[in-house]
Parts: structure tokens; C-alpha cells; sequence
């Protein structure tokens, strides 16, 4: 019954959502209706498939993951509410298909506005091929595009966000980040500020991870095949946060002298011919680190903005975390803070901010 009315209930919020949104397309919203319907209506209760033994042996050690990193996130001041306390299986790699598009000789990006979240600079699809298309039709428009994919999405505590396959399907010390960084959505969003909600997300994901890693490792005792998992996984987390760290400075430098570049008052033929080098300067010594980076082959706008988006100021947030020494209850008061100030004015930058609040 409860499903049933959770499904009703989406379906009315999609229909008030056509009505108040003039510029969404009818088939777009009601087939993003439907999807999320079956994702609700096939919920497994993950505490029942643990105790019948009812999944795989790899799907029953992921979902004890998902179900203990969801805890930990208590104990980090974040509000999962009920999301993650289910699974439901879907036969997909990918869950959804995420669409940008920038403009080559300026970051001007193609927006979407939306109920509720309020404007996005991306637009996400079930199936690849209607991706590709809005892809197709953004380029004809003169946009650079990117398409990508995504295993999960918070609906900000609307609905009870159960775990997916696909996300099942990722190394575990990505599954943690996922559970922590889909619940940073349901503890604070600010409307119209996608990169700040994202990049906050993405440093309290990685930071939350190697925290909860290192906490399973100090419940191993004695037990040398524990240690020696954990240890593992405590590394694997390390190790993508310090990946992180090192793309988002070098996507940060990028972006300021493309921005500079793209300012200037050169022709569109030389920004475009000056570009590459730019790019180049920053990237090559990226894909030197790390030689199996398969991010920024090539230089897109669409791509680098989707890095910034995700990667903006990523050092600040840490140095805010450390100078409240470490301490996620302060921290997550400090965001809410910011919250509230940019919530009454939308003219404030809650980077400016978040700056403003992080020491020297």
C-alpha cells in the first residue's frame, strides 16, 4: 500500500510539475514519473534480504556496505532519513544518462530549469539513444556536448532512494562514497547552485569514505583477514581522494586560463586554435600521473564544465573541515549556514562564502 501511494503521489507531483513548467516537455516528465515508479515499486527491504540470504554472495557483502555506510553517515550529522534502508534490482549497467552542452569559445552552458531543485546545466535520460539525441540537437545548436553516465541520484529526501544495481556493481570504496554522497543531497541542497551542492557532495563522499574505511578497520581486532581487507579498502579510498584532489586542482587552473582566454578579446579562430595548448599545459602531466585517467582525452568544453561542477573549491571545503578539526557537526552548521544566507539572497555566492569562513 505504501508503495502504491508513493507512486500516486509522484505522479501527481509530475503533473503539477507540467503545469507549472511550460518549457518541460509532457513525455519527457511522465516517462521520468514511470521510471521512478518501478524503481519504487520493485524496493526490497535490505534488512530482510540480509536475514533470508535472498541475493548473491557479492550482493549480500555490498548491501551489509551499503546498510553500514548509511549508519556511519549518522554519525556524521548527515540525514539519510529512510533512503538506502532498500534495494531494488534493475537490469542496466548505467542508471540514467546525463547531457551537457557549453559553447567552445565560452563557458556559457545550456540550462534546464526544474520544480523544486530549481535550474540544472544538465539533463538526464533512462535510455542512451534519447541522450544522444538531445546531444545531437545541442550540437546542431552550436554547443559542445558531453553525455556520461550515472548509477544513482538523491530525489532530496522526497522518496525513500533505494540502493541499484548499478551501483552494486562498483568497487566498494565507491559504493561508500555513493551512500555518503547522495545523503549530502538530502541534508543540504541550495536551489540554483548545482556546483556548490556537487562539490560539496563530492569532498564530504571521498573525506567520509576513507573516515568510514578507517573505522571498519579499527572493529577487525585481532582478525588478520579482516585487517587485511579493510587495509585495502582504506587505501583504495585514499587513493581516490587523493586522485580527486589532484584533477580538481589541475580542472581549477584549466578553467581560470580558459576563462581568461575565452574573456579576451582574441578572434573565435584564435581562441579556439589557443585553446588546445592551454589544455595541453594542464592535462598532459594529469595523464602522465595517472596513465589510465580516461577523463579529458581531448578538449571539451561540456566535459570540463561537468569537472568543474563537481570539483569547485574542493581544497576550501577541506580546509574548513580541518580548521573545525574535523568535526562534521560544525562543518555540516557551517553549510547550513551557507544555505540559509544564499536561500534569502539569491545573490549571494555561496562559494564567496564558504571562502570567507575557510582560513588563510
Amino acid at each position: 500500500m505504501k508503495n502504491r501511494l508513493q507512486i500516486l503521489f509522484i505522479i501527481l507531483i509530475m503533473l503539477g510539475v507540467l503545469v507549472s513548467c511550460s518549457s518541460c516537455s509532457p513525455t519527457y516528465i511522465m516517462r521520468g514519473a514511470y521510471e521512478e515508479a518501478k524503481i519504487l515499486a520493485r524496493r526490497q527491504d535490505i534488512d530482510r534480504i540480509l536475514h533470508d540470504r535472498s541475493a548473491s554472495d557479492d550482493e549480500l557483502r555490498k548491501l551489509q556496505l551499503v546498510k553500514d555506510a548509511r549508519l556511519f553517515t549518522l554519525t556524521m550529522g548527515l540525514t539519510p532519513r529512510n533512503s538506502f534502508t532498500k534495494y531494488t534490482r534493475i537490469d542496466k549497467d548505467v542508471l540514467t544518462w546525463v547531457v551537457m552542452g557549453c559553447r567552445p569559445d565560452s563557458f556559457i552552458i545550456r540550462g534546464w530549469w526544474y520544480p523544486i531543485v530549481g535550474s540544472l546545466p544538465y539533463k538526464g535520460y533512462f535510455d542512451r539513444s534519447d541522450a544522444d539525441k538531445e546531444a545531437l540537437d545541442l550540437q546542431s545548436e552550436g554547443y559542445e556536448t558531453w553525455v556520461r553516465g550515472s548509477e544513482a541520484f538523491s530525489t532530496l529526501g522526497w522518496f525513500n532512494d533505494p540502493v541499484l544495481t548499478p551501483t552494486l556493481k562498483q568497487p566498494e570504496y565507491r559504493i561508500a562514497n555513493t551512500v555518503i554522497h547522495e545523503t549530502t543531497h538530502a541534508t543540504v541542497w541550495i536551489p540554483n547552485n548545482v556546483p556548490f551542492n556537487e562539490s560539496l557532495a563530492n569532498f564530504v563522499g571521498t573525506q567520509g569514505a576513507v573516515e568510514f574505511f578507517a573505522q571498519a578497520l579499527k572493529t577487525c581486532s585481532a582478525d588478520a583477514a579482516c585487517v587485511e581487507r579493510q587495509q585495502s579498502l582504506l587505501r583504495a579510498a585514499q587513493r581516490s581522494k587523493e586522485a580527486g584532489f589532484q584533477i580538481a586542482g589541475a580542472v581549477e587552473h584549466l578553467y581560470q586560463d580558459l576563462n581568461l582566454l575565452y574573456n579576451s578579446s582574441s578572434s573565435h579562430a584564435e581562441k579556439l586554435a589557443r585553446r588546445n595548448e592551454i589544455f595541453k599545459k594542464h592535462i598532459d602531466p594529469l595523464h602522465a600521473a595517472y596513465p589510465r585517467m580516461e577523463a579529458l582525452q581531448s578538449i571539451n568544453n561540456a566535459e570540463i564544465m561537468q569537472l568543474v561542477i563537481y570539483m569547485t573549491s574542493i581544497a576550501d571545503f577541506e580546509k574548513l573541515f580541518q580548521a573545525l578539526n574535523q568535526d562534521w557537526k560544525a562543518f555540516f552548521d557551517k553549510m547550513r549556514e551557507i544555505a540559509k544566507k544564499s536561500g534569502a539572497d539569491a545573490t549571494r555566492d555561496p562559494f564567496a562564502e564558504l571562502r570567507a569562513m575557510t582560513p588563510p
